[in-house]
Order: C-alpha cells, then structure tokens, then sequence
C-alpha cells in the first residue's frame, strides 16, 4: 500500500450532533461527491439521516464501512453488506474513489479492505453494483462504446461491450468500472436500466391510463394506498414481499428466498420512520379470497421530497394479465403528488430482461438515464 494514503474503518455515531458525528458527515460529503461525479445531479443521494439509520446493523443485516484518507481529505469509499436471514454465502461490496485520486491504487485497497471482511464473515460469493448514465453523442453524432442511438444509451453487443449472464442489455467494455469489475475478477450477471419520470411532463396525471386498467381491473380486485403498511396488513403484504425477492429477473447468480412475515415488516417500517422516510404504497386485494395480488411503493425522503425512489413493483403469479401493475403504479403516482406538492421526479431502477414492467414505466411516461451493472464473483 502506498504511503500516500490509508484505509480506515467507519464508526457510526449515535447521532448526527454526537461524538465521531463529524466524520460521518464527511463520508456522507464523499458519498454525494461521488454520485455527482458519476451522475452530474444528486438525485440518486441521500440525505445523512437516511444513510445514519440504514447503514445501522439491525436483526436481519449488518454493514461495514471504509474510507481511504489521501493528503488529509477522504479520497474514496467501500462497504461490505451481509445479510443474517437468507443469503448467508453472500456479501455485497462496493469501492469507489474520487476522480482526483484515482489511478493510485486507492480504488483496489478499498476493495480489498471489503473483500477480506466478506471473507472474515465466511461468505464465498460476492455481489457488486457498478453505475454507468446514458452519454450523449460526441460533437460528430457519434456515440461513445458502441452505444445504441434510440436514447437507451445501452451499448449494442459486440467487440467494445460486456454481455451479462441474462444475455439481455450490455456495458461498455472501455469505461472504467467496467475494466474495474473485470480485473477484479468480477463477472456481469445483469443490466439494469435506471428510468427518470419528469412530473412536469404530466401535469393532468394519466386518466386514459388509469380509466383503462381500472376497468380491467376494479371488479374484481380492491385498490388501496398507505402511507406505511398498517398493522392488520403486514402478514398479508409480507408474502407479496417474499415474493419479490425469487420473482424478479435475477440472472445465473440466484439468490435465496427472503423470509419475510409481520414483524419484518413492522421492523422495515420503524427502520424507515427512523431513518426519516415515508413509504408510499398502493396494493390490489382481490376481492374472492382477501389476500393481497400486487403492489407498488415509493420512498419519499425528508429533505429530498421533490425526488421519490421507485421501490418495488410485484404482481403475484396467477394474478398477471389485468393491468395490475399499472393500476397500482398509477395510484401511488397520484397519492405522491397529493402528499407532496414539491414532487418532481421519480426515479426507478428495472432488469433490462423485464420487457412487461419496462413496457409499464415507458407508457406511464419513464425514460432511461442510465444502467447499473450487477456483478458477482467467488472468493477462495
């Protein structure tokens, strides 16, 4: 390691006015640093209330934070996350390193500092999340990396792109978290399109949309929304819960079935009041036998409530082909804007194979802004 910088674990402070508040507020700088680096805005940040709580070990996972310090400044960041219900072979890590510090070998110190923790907590496969935005087209209407020129900005497959273990979207093999991952001996299980809606755009909501699912779907499914899943609903919701986790697209590197019930519920929702978050949720009971067939939610954020993070969308097996989907997408829009006048963009993340719900969010008004590329690898 070069005498240049080290590499020091995160302590987490009770508070953001306690002991020690003052370097995680500088690691939460570093962190909106470097979305802004790799994304221009800080729509996908947080605000230092919301990483405090998250970041907290709880019953069900436990986090692990490193920084790299270079001349006095932090310079880079990494993380390994376990989980201690399911998944109990895997980690996920991440490393990444501002722009000015970069070809130091900051970048690979920090991942290794992640890597060896994996391997002191016993995981054999890990899991990491590389970001890549759409580019636009250089001066002579060229695009970079093989790019396609539709505007999904996902590079078309060939000699200077990575095709992930779906077969589905692809990276540009050039940019460099791409080289990163594959030095690393990472290997591209899949491609996620991340999906920008301006409300703006829409500002007499979508009636022709709603008016058609509603009457495919409203005889016979109930629609409801929440602000947090009330308790009589959270056995009910936890199945759909569990069922996200081995429904949705997920590539050659499965992973487990969550365990989810009441009390996991209950613990996400006291998680998120705490960490100064609203769940928005919009659900579709059906009306023969009470129990819940789909749902949608938005996580609103205290200090960043124009921006609402799209979380998951489930329509359960046996109940597809209705317009479930939209149904409740559309419904959570509107409990949104209701709630928070200030809305103004919602963003989302999807499986580039996930053509239905890709086909959903293009129709509701979503456009593509970039991919994540979702990586794994086993360790000795």
């Amino acid at each position: 390691m070069s005498a240049d910088y080290r590499i020091e674990r995160l302590r987490l402070p009770p508070s953001l006015a306690g002991p020690g508040a003052e370097e995680f507020l500088e690691f939460s700088r570093l962190t909106d640093a470097v979305q802004r680096q790799t994304w221009g805005h800080e729509d996908r940040c947080s605000p230092p209330e919301y990483r405090l709580r998250v970041w907290r070990d709880s019953p069900y996972d436990e986090t692990v934070l490193f920084f790299a310090r270079a001349g006095g400044r932090m310079a880079g960041r990494a993380w390994c996350r376990v989980s201690l219900k399911e998944d109990l072979d895997r980690a996920t890590v991440r490393a990444e390193v501002l722009e000015e510090f970069s070809r130091r070998g900051l970048g690979r110190a920090l991942l290794e500092a992640a890597l060896e923790e994996a391997r002191r907590r016993g995981r054999t496969v890990v899991d990491a999340v590389t970001e890549h935005p759409v580019r636009a087209s250089d001066p002579n209407g060229s695009r970079p990396n093989g790019s396609r020129p539709d505007g999904s900005g996902a590079p078309t497959a060939g000699a200077e792109a990575v095709v992930p273990s779906t077969g589905t979207g692809a990276l540009p093999a050039g940019e460099r978290p791409v080289r990163f991952a594959r030095a690393a001996g990472f290997s591209l299980n899949q491609v996620v399109r991340f999906s920008e809606l301006d409300l703006a755009e829409h500002d007499g909501g979508w009636p022709a949309l709603a008016a058609a699912a509603s009457s495919k779907a409203s005889a016979e499914y109930e629609l409801m929304t929440w602000e947090g899943v009330p308790p009589e609903h959270r056995a009910g919701m936890a199945e759909l819960f569990a069922r996200m986790s081995v429904d949705a697209p997920q590539g050659e590197s499965r992973t487990d079935a969550a365990v989810w019930d009441a009390e996991r519920v209950a613990a996400l929702e006291r998680m998120l009041a705490e960490a100064g978050t609203v769940p928005l949720y919009a659900a579709a009971r059906h009306r023969a036998t009470g129990r819940f067939a789909a749902y949608t939610s938005l996580w609103v954020r205290r200090g960043k409530e124009a921006v609402a993070d799209q979380d998951d969308t489930l329509v359960a097996s046996g109940h597809r082909g209705r317009s479930l989907g939209m149904w409740v997408k559309l419904a959570n829009l509107a409990q949104y804007r209701s709630k928070y006048p200030a809305a103004r963009k919602v963003v989302t993340f999807n499986a580039e194979e996930n053509a239905h719900m890709l086909a959903i969010n293009e129709a509701i008004g979503f456009r593509p802004a970039g991919h994540d590329g979702e990586w794994y690898r086993s360790l000795p």
